[in-house]
């Protein structure tokens, strides 16, 4: 999304996901693989790791609409566990816009179509007095697909 330390998407992270989010029509969309170091309990991927992945969806949503956006709310829904090797796709799209906020739902889904999690979020578009500093560079920029 513009940061290559970011935990979910940045390529230069140790720790991070390195997952690769495009666009799919109005949708944000990833493929990713639940491997055995995003357990939380034995063979069951981790709720954090869940929710982030709810929350990378969401966020990139308003960066594919050319804006920065920060999560003001996210409310996450655990349907079945994700499981260490299970192939998952992650989408998120949006049901509302205005110029401040765009709510956000998303979405994971097995590869049997089965959902896995779903979230509501809202996304809060920042302001050109809040984007200082580095974060001015992320301005209307979406990474090169």
């Amino acid at each position: 999304m513009g940061t290559e330390n970011c935990f979910v998407c940045g390529e230069s992270n140790p720790f991070g996901l390195h997952i690769h989010f495009f666009q799919e029509g109005e949708e944000a969309v990833a493929i990713y693989r639940c491997e055995e170091r995003h357990v939380g309990w034995p063979g069951i991927q981790h709720g954090g790791i869940t929710a982030a992945l709810l929350d990378e969806a969401a966020g990139y949503v308003p960066h594919f609409m050319g804006l920065v956006a920060m999560t003001a709310k996210l409310e996450a829904t655990f349907v079945e566990p994700i499981r260490v090797g299970d192939v998952v796709r992650i989408a998120g799209w949006a049901t509302s816009i205005n110029r401040r906020l765009i709510e956000v739902e998303a979405k994971i889904t097995g590869e049997d179509g089965s959902t896995k999690a779903h979230a509501h979020a809202k996304m809060r578009v920042l302001s050109e007095r809040q984007l200082d500093g580095d974060m001015a560079l992320l301005r209307h920029r979406p990474r090169e697909e």
